[in-house]
């Protein structure tokens, strides 16, 4: 198994955030768990949260990547870990989708980790090659329901986010989408922009660079409000279809047994970090749109979202990822 720690450190800054908990962290080092490699745009997320907590705490905050088994090993990690404060978890949309699936799981992430906040979101988004004869995604479902076959759609992978939504637009397809899954999403947007796929499903980055060049066109982006480094693509709300706005979505929660005003403690320190101007703009540089919230609404989504896609799985028979 691959980890790689990196130690972010702070001087304790005025920032006003609760003491009540302060003194049961005791520990002056935290670890923030990351399910995925190094390198990445999460990674780079959870280390701009890390360097801004480590400074608000007056703490040294552990990067500790822990990839592998779809995020399961980073969740079982910190999930298994003592309820003691010093572990935190980077959360990602899989601890939704995966008790959606109704497979046997190594531990229930909504049970056995306590939510502390949501973090950011992503917002899907649906792209054509430029020559495509589809101007708009009305034109676009009326083009799919007219081919005499399956149209065929890209993501980054089987299973995940951009898969099932993909799912879901089919459905006002007359189920005509088909989906073809790639290892990277990367890959998918190659051949789509070659014209080898027809269609490319994922999360605004990295297509927004080729829609904002003008050889990829977006149809339509799952948000509520336009997206700033999508601005041209209308969004499911503006379209009518508010039954089409996904995101991947991106959270801390640490383990179940933590102490509640230890949980408010990380809660408030990760909202004050994503008020900071410097904290948005390199989130938003990455495509990803600051959220924050309350524990409570943070558990309250990922159970709805379980709900919701379990019900996508269910009706387009989608096998759990591998």
């Amino acid at each position: 198994m691959f980890t790689r720690r990196t130690l972010v450190t702070g001087a304790l800054a005025a920032t006003a955030l609760p003491t009540l908990a302060s003194a049961q962290v005791s520990a002056n080092q935290i670890r923030l768990v990351v399910p995925y490699g190094p390198g990445g745009s999460t990674d780079t997320s959870a280390r701009v949260l890390a360097e801004r907590m480590a400074t608000d705490l007056g703490k040294s905050i552990i990067v500790e990547n822990r990839p592998g088994g779809g995020t399961m090993i980073g969740m079982a990690n910190v999930a298994k870990s003592k309820p003691d404060g010093t572990s935190l978890l980077l959360l990602t949309t899989t601890a939704a989708l995966l008790p959606a699936f109704d497979i046997p799981l190594q531990i229930d992430p909504q049970k056995e980790l306590a939510m502390v906040s949501q973090l950011a979101d992503i917002p899907c988004v649906l792209a054509v090659n430029a020559k495509h004869p589809a101007k708009t995604f009305p034109e676009f479902l009326e083009w799919v329901k007219a081919q005499p076959g399956p149209v065929h759609y890209a993501t980054s992978s089987s299973g995940g986010l951009p898969h099932l939504w993909g799912e879901l637009i089919s459905t006002k397809a007359g189920g005509k989408l088909q989906h073809i899954p790639y290892k990277a999403a990367a890959e998918a947007l190659r051949d789509t922009v070659a014209g080898h796929t027809q269609v490319f499903v994922d999360v605004t980055m990295p297509v927004d660079a080729q829609i904002n060049a003008g050889t990829m066109r977006g149809l339509i982006c799952g948000a509520q409000k336009r997206v700033a480094n999508v601005s041209s693509v209308p969004t499911a709300s503006e379209l009518g279809m508010p039954d089409l706005e996904a995101a991947v979505y991106f959270g801390v929660a640490t383990t179940a047994g933590t102490a509640p005003d230890v949980i408010a403690y990380y809660n408030a320190a990760i909202n004050a970090a994503l008020k900071v101007p410097a904290v948005q703009e390199r989130l938003a540089s990455m495509g990803y749109i600051p959220t924050g919230g309350t524990p409570e609404a943070y558990t309250k989504r990922l159970a709805d979202e379980t709900v919701r896609w379990r019900k996508v799985i269910k009706a387009a028979n989608i096998p759990a990822p591998a």
